[in-house]
């Protein structure tokens, strides 16, 4: 026996909510969503044409197919057709592919999701599931919606330039010069720009007109031969400057323009920089375009993204810190890994308000018993402090000798005492050392801090607090490569993706 079926039958229509679970995620988004302030819209309105789709709708619509793990914007218009809990969180609204994917990279996008972070956050400290005590930073690699092979080197861009340049000389004098009457006065070996090399093609256009002039005007056979062989060249010479010089100076400039401190970019996105992913199936440390992503976060909720362009992650704390919002920044700590541990990272922590939980990267060598009994731990030397010596323990004594000044990229200057050695025969192979005092006392206090029980504490929870949400976002969610293109455009994709994690996680944590 079989139960009762038929495709004939009238049935009245039901609430949609029937059929979902009283636990499902789209009440959750369809809460945190509707906790955003309509007045932050700016709406668009025209005398003619339909009316726009309301954010808030288009939002929840993304939000919740990337937290299926759904990220094409056709696919995510096929959800809306099919998919029934899609159809209540939208209420059955149906929207075109090419609308969801201008929504996601608009800049009014952009402001809603800062402004969904801060507003969740707030929820998340009344319902008492974060305390805004301390932050958890790290960094992670996506890769770019770009080809691997499209790359465009600045060691290989100089080279290239250079070559031009003295190709461009050689060409000047051996070919161009003797041909024409008003020679540019230049000294030897200097390089031509892009504006005299425009000025040179001008040049050349005035001598083929002028040349051109007397060829009509020439009657004996012998003296217009030669000028038409003069007309030939010069046509060459300023072909050769239209399509060969003049393209590959403006090529140069624009590449110059695009790396903008970088050391390389792709063709296909020109913000994605090449750097190394840890997925390297072909373990040939092949680099591949991507994005450096940082993201703070507490209770494993992520609070704040930002995306940068160098693959460490050295020189995005700063950056990073001075873009959080008041309603994210924490009241106490900011933990991060040995990553950021520099001796400038250190300094602006020590003058911001906050307690910096950052190890050097010495740190866990340095707490191994092989390191403290070594002669290479300073500790284990005999400092005077009267005459400014050093005395290893094989008995070589390093007297001072200068301090060095090294600038990094990021303009910061480094001090850097130097100690060398007064035994000319360097028994120990060492001739000298460098001590940064500075660098030191602070890794003193870091010590300090981080050996405290409150410091242990908090340090002991970030690989339980930020690390795992990369693994859920690339691994449950199988989100490893962005779908859009442009640094503006992948903020926002950022954005979506890891509030669309914050959200299951924000659902799963009701439940309980």
């Amino acid at each position: 026996m079989y139960t009762q079926y038929t495709m004939n039958q009238t049935t009245l229509p039901l609430e949609m909510n029937c059929y979902l679970p009283e636990n499902h995620i789209v009440y959750s988004i369809h809460q945190v969503v509707e906790d955003l302030d309509d007045s932050q819209y700016h709406l668009i309105e025209n005398d003619f044409g339909r009316p726009a789709y309301h954010p808030k709708v288009l939002l929840k619509a993304l939000l919740f197919a990337y937290s299926e793990g759904i990220f094409s914007g056709r696919k995510i218009e096929k959800m809306m057709q099919e998919n029934i809990a899609m159809q209540w969180l939208t209420g059955q609204t149906l929207v075109s592919y090419r609308t969801i994917n201008r929504f996601r990279v608009s800049e009014v996008t952009k402001a809603i999701l800062q402004d969904l972070y801060c507003t969740f956050s707030l929820r998340l400290k009344e319902e008492k599931l974060i305390e805004g005590k301390a932050l958890f930073i790290d960094g992670t690699k996506f890769e770019a919606d770009a080809n691997k092979y499209t790359f465009v080197w600045k060691k290989a861009t100089d080279q290239f330039y250079s070559t031009l340049k003295e190709k461009e000389i050689h060409y000047y004098e051996e070919e161009i010069a003797p041909l024409i009457d008003q020679a540019v006065e230049r000294d030897q070996n200097q390089e031509f720009t892009k504006k005299e090399i425009e000025e040179l093609y001008e040049l050349l256009q005035k001598e083929l007109e002028k040349i051109e002039t007397e060829i009509n005007q020439e009657n004996e056979k012998e003296v217009l031969k030669k000028k038409k062989k003069k007309r030939r060249s010069l046509k060459k010479h300023r072909n050769r400057l239209k399509k060969d010089f003049i393209p590959r100076e403006q090529k140069y400039e624009d590449y110059y323009s695009t790396f903008d401190g970088r050391n390389s970019f792709s063709k296909t996105d020109k913000t994605a920089t090449f750097m190394r992913m840890k997925d390297d199936h072909m373990r040939n440390g092949q680099l591949k375009p991507g994005y450096n992503i940082q993201i703070a976060t507490e209770n494993q909720f992520v609070l704040h993204t930002q995306v940068y362009p160098n693959p460490t992650d050295t020189r995005t704390l700063i950056p990073f810190l001075h873009s959080l919002p008041k309603p994210i920044q924490p009241s106490t700590y900011i933990v991060a890994d040995a990553g950021y541990g520099s001796q400038e990272n250190l300094k602006y922590l020590e003058r911001s308000g906050w307690t910096g939980l950052v190890k050097y990267g010495m740190y866990e060598k340095e707490q191994k018993k092989k390191y403290r009994l070594s002669d290479r731990n300073r500790e284990n030397w005999i400092h005077d402090e009267d005459q400014n010596t050093y005395t290893h323990p094989d008995g070589t004594i390093y007297a001072y000798g200068y301090v060095s000044r090294q600038k990094t990229d990021s303009g910061f200057v480094r001090l850097s005492h130097i100690y060398q050695s007064t035994d000319p025969s360097y028994k120990n192979g060492r001739k000298s050392f460098s001590i940064n005092y500075e660098y030191e006392e602070q890794k003193l206090n870091i010590r300090e801090k981080l050996s405290s029980e409150e410091g242990t504490q908090f340090y002991g929870k970030r690989k339980i607090d930020v690390e795992p949400t990369f693994g859920q976002v690339k691994a449950n969610l199988r989100f490893t490569r962005f779908s859009v293109r442009g640094k503006s455009n992948v903020e926002n994709e950022t954005n979506l993706i890891f509030m669309a994690n914050n959200l299951r996680k924000y659902n799963k944590r009701k439940k309980k």
